[in-house]
């Protein structure tokens, strides 16, 4: 059996928030901020009451795609997360910024996003730079697909080489959580190829009409068989 933290992304209620909690989840994701910047981002007022909603020992991550550390602070002021994810560009804040953010919240830990482009070798990304660039300011690491097109990093479904999770895991001590398309049927796999800390599912365990769901976005039965799968992996 897998011992890796599973963490569900694009929490939306705290109804959701608790049911990931007892099917055996660790980690829940929110994405929030006063500015809208993403579809199904939450008001740090509604994000607030989900984190002080869900059970105690949910370890709380608060996603934010903002590259202005003013404006990130403003809204960490409002509502203070267990984990800061960093999804936005990674260029758009130096990891001289990332302390800073961490030295203005006193245990605030980062979870930096890392940009993986699916079908690019590695050779041939700037993952390993960016590795060893935010390694000293970052608690965890989010390995995670990338589109070409996109500034922000995830939230995409889409799929990625896992042996380049596998390079970037043996090459830090910062516990790395894989994300990018994963599901009950790919997870296993996934976790065999890479033994990573953790793993992540937003895309994936949605409703599949989610963007026209304003409450609840999560299918139970899909949460269920990804963390059924992880566990047993």
């Amino acid at each position: 059996m897998a011992d890796v933290i599973i963490q569900i992304y694009g929490i939306r209620t705290v109804e959701d928030a608790r049911m990931v909690i007892d099917m055996g989840g660790h980690h829940i994701g929110v994405s929030y901020g006063k500015i809208k910047r993403t579809p199904g981002q939450l008001t740090c007022e509604k994000a607030k009451e989900i984190f002080e909603g869900v059970q105690p020992e949910a370890v709380k991550i608060g996603l934010t795609v903002a590259e202005d550390i003013e404006e990130i602070t403003e809204n960490l002021k409002v509502v203070l997360p267990d984990v800061l994810h960093l999804s936005g560009d990674i260029e758009g804040i130096k990891p001289d910024q990332v302390q800073e953010l961490k030295n203005r919240f006193p245990g605030l830990r980062i979870m930096q996003a890392i940009p993986v482009l699916a079908g690019v070798p590695l050779e041939e990304q700037k993952v390993m730079q960016y590795i060893k660039d935010y390694e000293a300011v970052s608690d965890f690491f989010l390995i995670d697909t990338k589109a070409p097109q996109a500034g922000d990093i995830g939230a995409t479904g889409l799929t990625h080489d896992r042996e380049i999770d596998r390079a970037i895991i043996e090459s830090t001590k910062v516990p790395c959580i894989i994300a990018g398309g994963l599901d009950a049927e790919n997870v296993a796999e996934a976790i065999h190829i890479t033994h990573p800390y953790g793993v992540d599912s937003f895309s994936l365990t949605n409703y599949e009409d989610e963007e026209k769901r304003t409450g609840s976005c999560k299918d139970p039965a899909k949460v269920k068989a990804f963390i059924e799968a992880s566990q047993n992996a």
